[in-house]
């Protein structure tokens, strides 16, 4: 008599909308609901085009690389991987090696305040004109030596 069908069925089932006693069971949120969560704060490190391999100096280069990267509760960086090739797999192992040796962080802290791990997603672009001095330079270097 209980269920929401039209007829009467062998169950004894509440059938339709009530109000519960429920614990609110298990989320998908990664709040603690004590108080507000942080991100990560940038310290330090940096990245510049003389970390490049020199063979990019010659023939110039222009790409991004999209990486994500873990920062651990000491702040440091133990993981890094490449979402988006630069199209110069050089320049993408660089870029990663590059974050996990010299960035560090404010590490992220939950609503309690305790320190927590957190990815962070975002692009490095990179751009090298070709040095057309240098490699004439070398040239004439060379031909010196030769003769």
């Amino acid at each position: 008599m209980s269920g929401s069908a039209d007829i009467r069925g062998p169950g004894t089932g509440a059938g339709g909308v009530g109000d519960g006693f429920g614990s609110g069971g298990a989320g998908d949120g990664d709040g603690g609901g004590y108080g507000e969560e942080t991100g990560p704060t940038f310290l330090r490190g940096r990245m510049s085009t003389s970390d490049l391999p020199e063979a990019l100096f010659a023939t110039g280069f222009v790409g991004t690389v999209g990486v994500r990267y873990l920062v651990a509760t000491n702040g440091r960086v133990p993981e890094c991987v490449v979402t988006r090739s630069s199209g110069n797999r050089q320049v993408d192992a660089v870029t990663c090696r590059l974050i996990r040796e010299r960035f560090r962080f404010r590490p992220s802290r939950d609503g309690r305040g305790r320190p927590v791990s957190a990815w962070i997603v975002e692009n490095h672009s990179w751009e090298v004109e070709a040095d057309t001095n240098e490699i004439t330079e070398t040239t004439r270097r060379r031909r010196t030596r030769l003769w």
